[in-house]
């Protein structure tokens, strides 16, 4: 059995992984952005977060991708997630905003423009942060004021009072001088308010689903913690997010002097040790019923069939049917529903997701599909 992961002293590497930043109709490429890279964890011991290693071609890749006229992210009227994650986290941002009562809001990455839209309903203010051509032709679309940038210290010509965004702390390069750059933007008495991964769990048992290229910080409540400390917020607030496994964060800017972090266990010191054993153990998996076995959530399955060097061979799931027939860039299969689903007692089904696995092994059973032929990434 080839091995296609590695264990290096600083780093865990994929050897190469499906570079997923959109859904297509097609399984070919476009404008020249690959569809594959390596993948390399390293830990950042000091702030207790995973983060990507990426060589500067890499990023260029990432970068160009964002720069596209592409349904990037998943808030977005193709996403099928209006309904479901996205109200969830806009209800959010509308608890805060009642409660700051800005004059104006700043949303750093607000793709479609969905968010804005939201709030511009109910009373508010607010202007879009985000250089991609997609976010150029929603702004046209919905007619919010869009700031065509990346966000810097130099991005606003006057200090903020309410600075919000939605999966995007995960995403940016350097997230310490980026959260710097938050606070020094905010006026005294200013809030940072924005939704994040959670990988805890993830975290703590060695698993890899959380892996995307995008997703280059994937981090825990501590980390978090400690992240927007180093910044120079001293009043933090971190809570579960009321649908998926999501962070919801308030920070607020106060003149007050920094209070001591209680010490906890820094989750990602053994992670490489962990995430190792899992690996051989899908290894296993695999090769046992690979080929009986489909798998569910091909966002959180993909780093796992890479780490085997599946890149097509299996069909993936997923539950939402605005993804069924569609693509994921450089695995060769599309996309398969519900509907898709064969009861053959032979059936095997992997469950990528921890957050839904409950939900996702309920529909299989009431499909047919025997308990004894669901396995979790729990149980490897």
């Amino acid at each position: 059995m080839t091995q296609h992961w590695s264990v290096h002293q600083n780093y865990l590497e994929l050897g190469n992984m499906p570079f997923y930043w959109r859904m297509s109709q097609s399984p070919d490429p476009i404008n020249g952005i690959k569809q594959s890279l390596p993948a390399r964890i390293s830990i950042n011991l000091e702030f207790d977060f995973l983060e990507l290693m990426m060589s500067d071609d890499e990023w260029k890749n990432l970068e160009k991708a964002y720069g596209q006229n592409e349904n990037i992210g998943f808030i977005n009227p193709e996403s099928g997630q209006l309904d479901t994650y996205g109200k969830s986290v806009n209800q959010f941002f509308l608890n805060v905003a009642n409660s700051v009562q800005p004059k104006k809001i700043y949303e750093i990455g607000c793709g479609a423009g969905f968010t804005i839209n939201f709030m511009k309903k109910h009373g508010w203010n607010v202007v879009g942060i985000d250089p991609s051509d997609y976010s150029k032709k929603w702004s046209e679309i919905l007619g919010f004021e869009l700031l065509s940038t990346y966000f810097d210290d130099l991005t606003l010509d006057a200090e903020a009072e309410l600075i919000i965004c939605n999966d995007v702390f995960e995403h940016v390069r350097n997230v310490l001088e980026f959260s710097s750059h938050v606070y020094h933007a905010l006026k005294p008495g200013g809030v940072f308010c924005f939704s994040t991964t959670n990988s805890t769990l993830s975290v703590q048992i060695g698993d890899i689903s959380m892996l995307e290229h995008q997703h280059v910080n994937m981090f825990t409540e501590h980390s978090i913690s400690l992240i927007l400390r180093n910044a120079g917020f001293n009043q933090i607030e971190i809570k579960k997010g009321d649908y998926g496994n999501t962070f919801h964060v308030v920070a607020r800017k106060v003149s007050i002097q920094h209070s001591n972090i209680a010490k906890r266990h820094f989750l990602c010191t053994d992670f490489f040790e962990r995430a190792s054993h899992k690996l051989e153990a899908f290894s296993r998996f695999y090769h046992k019923y690979g080929s009986q076995c489909a798998f569910y959530v091909p966002l959180r399955c993909i780093p796992y069939l890479a780490s085997v060097g599946d890149f097509g061979n299996r069909p993936i799931f997923d539950s939402n049917v605005k993804w069924t027939g569609k693509y994921i860039d450089g695995y060769k299969r599309p996309i398969s529903g519900p509907d898709d689903i064969d009861s053959n007692p032979s059936s095997h089904f992997f469950v990528g997701s921890m957050t839904f696995e409950k939900q996702i092994t309920e529909m299989l059973i009431s499909q047919n599909i025997s308990p004894t032929n669901i396995h979790r990434i729990r149980d490897l």
